[in-house]
């Protein structure tokens, strides 16, 4: 496996929604990948993706960048937008129902990646789901139950509750219909079982979207029993890599998340070290302040100490089978020992009842 100093000089790793590594067009039979317009006829290129998470009491805001490179002879690009390529299609599920949606800073990433860059240290010679208690839809009728759209910025974004098995093919028949191409079956059933809301996202704009693929980061929030981040919808698409930062008030057990195929930059090189792992809300750089700011469910990130981890994952759904996985990525606590006074307790009472 490459060294992290090698993987930061690539070029940033990429964090996940529905984007295989392979070329899509629009004659080319795909699976909820990244979707253009189907009169564009030029290939388009996963590139680097990034992802966030902040969780707190039950609340997670998750923020996604999307990215994708244009190729192809005789591509027109002016002032940054390719000609006649104005609108992009994907699909993400989430454990509840958003109750906001936001476009994030275009310098959120950036900013990140500085904030925790790997710093060199001393040799070695040396030295499950939530439930939605705002969600009043129908519980047991199968089928699918398409919600008010929601439009922010250059996204539009559909959410779907899909129950069952006609759920699943109501869903998917909308999807190709729509632009967004058909979800695996066995996908499909991993998120209708577990009773997922499915977010059918669009971005537009009529001048035309970069080449670079550089577009603003998506923002949305939902409640869940715990912090998640979609991966499963990407089974099937081919190799690719994420980077991913999870912020939050428990310390994470990494080596339960390196069996998730995620690994911190200290995993990836014993000599290497993050910077601010530990942090306080004062110390984050502003524009991901003012996004714990935003949301009053993660008012308890801004009291005492919080951990920040950046994760990399290389050959996703290639060295890591996603297929193998039994849910979406979650980010298990380390379990808290108990004290010196309460282990003497236990040594001589027993454990507690």
């Amino acid at each position: 496996m490459p060294s992290i100093q090698n993987m930061l000089a690539v070029g940033s790793i990429s964090a996940a929604i529905a984007f295989g590594s392979t070329f899509l067009t629009s004659t080319q039979p795909v699976q909820g990948c990244i979707h253009p317009e189907r009169e564009f006829k030029y290939p388009i290129k996963a590139g680097a993706q990034k992802g966030l998470v902040f969780f707190a009491d039950g609340q997670e805001q998750l923020v996604l960048r999307p990215s994708y490179k244009v190729e192809g002879e005789g591509l027109k690009v002016k002032n940054d937008a390719v000609e006649g390529f104005t609108t992009l299609a994907w699909i993400v599920p989430v454990p509840n129902l958003p109750d906001s949606y936001k476009e994030a800073d275009a310098k959120l990433f950036s900013e990140l990646a500085d904030f925790t860059e790997a710093e060199e240290t001393l040799s070695a010679d040396n030295a499950r789901r939530g439930k939605n208690d705002d969600w009043d839809g129908p519980d047991e009728q199968e089928g699918a139950e398409f919600l008010e759209e929601v439009k922010v910025g250059d996204y539009t974004i559909q959410p779907v509750k899909a129950k069952g098995e006609i759920g699943a093919i109501e869903l998917n028949g909308w999807l190709k219909d729509n632009g967004f191409g058909e979800v695996n079956s066995t996908v499909m059933k991993h998120y209708t079982d577990n009773d997922y809301f499915w977010l059918a996202v669009k971005l537009h704009r009529a001048e035309g979207l970069p080449v670079s693929g550089e577009v603003k980061p998506l923002q949305i929030s939902f409640k869940t029993d715990k912090p998640v981040f979609p991966m499963k919808i990407n089974q099937g698409r081919g190799s690719f890599d994420l980077e991913l930062w999870v912020i939050t008030k428990n310390e994470i057990d990494t080596t339960k998340t390196k069996t998730q195929g995620l690994e911190t930059i200290e995993q990836q090189d014993p000599f290497m070290e993050q910077n601010n792992r530990k942090a306080e809300f004062t110390k984050l750089p502003a524009v991901v302040k003012d996004l714990i700011d935003g949301d009053a469910g993660l008012k308890s990130l801004k009291q005492g100490e919080l951990y920040c981890y950046r994760f990399f994952g290389v050959g996703m759904d290639d060295k890591v089978d996603l297929s193998k996985l039994e849910s979406d990525l979650t980010f298990p606590t380390k379990e808290k020992t108990a004290g010196k006074n309460e282990k003497k307790v236990e040594e001589k009472v027993g454990p507690k009842k």
